[in-house]
């Protein structure tokens, strides 16, 4: 069976919030892109792995400027079943979609 590449959640967090944005069903690939609705921000991006508490081992983007209008993407990355992914930002009108594949294990 084929597996098609796709929006597997969006959010909205709201201002200096750290936010879980996905929690991973099963084994898969993912991408986070942030949008950047409003004036420059900065956002965070983590992967929890296990669903784990916040550290700062798990920061794939941290406190990185956002201009007006700008989106940025992490690069593809898997996750397994239990994995969080959080989002924040400074402003609360960064829009974060994960994209990505689930996978049967």
């Amino acid at each position: 069976m084929s597996e098609t590449w796709g929006a597997l959640a969006q959010s909205l967090p709201a201002a200096t919030t750290l936010t879980d944005i996905y929690t991973a069903a099963k084994r898969g690939t993912v991408e986070v892109i942030a949008c950047n609705r409003s004036s420059s921000t900065t956002i965070r991006i983590s992967h929890a792995i296990n669903g784990a508490a916040d550290t700062g081992a798990q920061y794939l983007i941290y406190d990185a400027a956002l201009a007006s209008g700008e989106t940025k993407v992490t690069a593809r990355f898997t996750v397994r079943a239990g994995d969080i992914l959080r989002g924040y930002s400074a402003s609360g009108a960064v829009a974060f979609n994960v994209n990505g594949i689930e996978e049967d294990a």
